[in-house]
């Protein structure tokens, strides 16, 4: 099974500007236990990059020339007014037509690349044309689509994501659990701030 990973990181990071103008407000570019937040997502990637194509979506310059030094392969974001469909769209164009799309955020620094290749792998074994992981009864990222709901996944539009089709379609999902610690996520500075001195 062919499979794109595609990392997203192309949001406004709002939240997070709105507290801290570390890395001028850029969420994915402040430190988190000495190194870039979205590095996490790039060392998870790493981890499957001989089995899957992986694909950047971004407007950041060292975003973009991070995932060039990996191997990756950027796609340009758009503007993030309208919320992250419009960057599944820009991953999904970019991706290739016969391929499942596996999307990521990149504010997740305990998914590591042991629990990305743990999902993917199941996902190819479990027969279900979608998938996505949680910890009980808290979903989260990353997702992963069979090439067939593309047509779909290019016609999401606002701040929803591909939930609407886990809602439309439940019992052809794949759940695959994980920790609760696993899908923390971080919007804030305090929060990243608290969670890097406590696993220091």
């Amino acid at each position: 099974m062919k499979i794109d990973v595609i990392l997203l990181a192309g949001g406004a990071s709002r939240r997070f500007a709105s507290e801290s103008t570390e890395a001028d407000g850029k969420k994915l570019l402040a430190q988190f236990n000495e190194k870039p937040l979205f590095h996490y997502a790039f060392d998870a990637a790493d981890a499957v990059q001989g089995s899957a194509r992986i694909l950047v979506v971004t407007r950041e310059a060292t975003i973009r020339e991070e995932a060039l030094r990996r191997g990756f392969f950027p796609v340009e974001a758009p503007p993030p007014d309208e919320g992250i469909a419009a960057s599944v769209r820009a991953g999904t164009t970019a991706a290739r037509p016969d391929a499942a799309l596996c999307f990521f955020v990149c504010d997740q620094p305990f998914f590591t690349g042991e629990w990305l290749c743990g999902f993917l792998e199941a996902y190819t074994q479990c027969g279900l044309p979608l998938g996505r992981v949680k910890a009980g009864s808290r979903m989260g990222s990353p997702t992963i689509f069979s090439p067939v709901f593309r047509k779909e996944l290019l016609a999401l539009c606002g701040d929803e994501g591909g939930r609407s089709l886990f809602k439309r379609f439940p019992s052809q999902t794949f759940f695959y659990e994980v920790p609760d610690r696993v899908l923390d996520d971080y919007d804030y500075p305090w929060k990243m701030q608290l969670s890097s001195k406590t696993h220091e």
